[in-house]
């Protein structure tokens, strides 16, 4: 029972600092409306009711009958492969839309294969009453997806040109390759999945804190702009190049931009690249932040 209220406990202040995070988000989102932040709402909130789902889960085996145990933990684990499923999924969409565009469509198919290998997984999980072999297998999938996203922020970290961006990208790396190992050691023994995962939200919600508090800070009073023409005339940008520039800024992916302006994917493909070249960026924050400076 002590272990078990003190991974409640745990929980509870990872729960805290989600909810925080997630509010200062949602006003950093009103703020800027850049539509990546949109998607890390949507990545964080996620988190968040994978933490509340695990919480949920331990209640129930403390604090209720056998009967009522088995049929609640079914629908809370149901609910949690379903959620677990999707952030496998859309975790690498977003890493890798914010940093590394090009790197996209040639995993999209492994990753939603990923999530439903998950999402089978848990089923036979639940059906064969949690056995290792499943459990384990979760967690190999799982950590798969996680080290491939670090991968793909350790690949483009040099393009990052934001400093505090930088920082926190760097953060995010050290805090992985410190959890990782025991996210691993997790695979052999599943029952650490249940401090490993608060652990690792809770310090990366305190990262991304540290972030938006700094981010108020320097700027309290900074007014959301448009993004007009004059702020990429400076670096030579065309009125068709603009044209995909706000699109980039309204989240459009190129085929959605080549969709809209009426041409083709290789062409906005090409605007793209001469965007970033122009800029000197190699992802759309980087080049989102440096326009917002001017």
């Amino acid at each position: 029972m002590l272990n078990q209220g003190l991974t409640i406990l745990l929980y509870m202040f990872a729960f805290a600092t989600g909810c925080m995070t997630l509010v200062l988000s949602v006003v950093f989102h009103i703020r800027e409306s850049y539509e990546w932040t949109k998607y890390f709402i949507v990545f964080h909130a996620s988190l968040l009711l994978v933490m509340v789902l695990q919480v949920l889960n331990v209640f129930v085996d403390v604090f209720l009958g056998n009967t009522v145990a088995s049929v609640t933990g079914i629908v809370i684990q149901s609910l949690l492969a379903a959620n677990v499923s999707f952030l496998i999924a859309f975790v690498p969409f977003f890493t890798t839309w914010i940093i590394a565009q090009p790197w996209r469509n040639p995993f999209r198919v492994l990753f939603f294969f990923l999530a439903g290998a998950y999402m089978a997984l848990s089923v036979l999980d639940m059906i064969f009453s949690s056995t290792w072999v499943f459990q384990s297998s979760m967690m190999l999938v799982f950590v798969s997806t996680l080290f491939f996203c670090i991968f793909v922020i350790v690949k483009n970290l040099k393009t990052i040109i934001q400093p505090d961006v930088r920082t926190v990208s760097k953060a995010i790396i050290i805090l992985s390759f410190v959890m990782i190992p025991l996210l691993a050691i997790s695979i052999v023994f599943p029952d650490l999945r249940y401090i490993s995962y608060p652990i690792y939200f809770m310090a990366f919600s305190i990262i991304i804190l540290v972030y938006l508090f700094i981010y108020f800070k320097r700027m309290p009073h900074a007014p959301v702009r448009e993004l007009t023409y004059e702020h990429v005339s400076k670096f030579h940008i065309t009125e068709r190049e603009y044209e995909v520039v706000k699109h980039i800024k309204s989240g459009f992916t190129n085929k959605e931009i080549a969709s809209a302006l009426g041409i083709s994917v290789n062409t906005v493909n090409n605007h793209v690249a001469n965007i970033f070249f122009k800029t000197q960026v190699r992802s759309r924050i980087d080049l989102l932040n440096v326009l917002n400076q001017e």
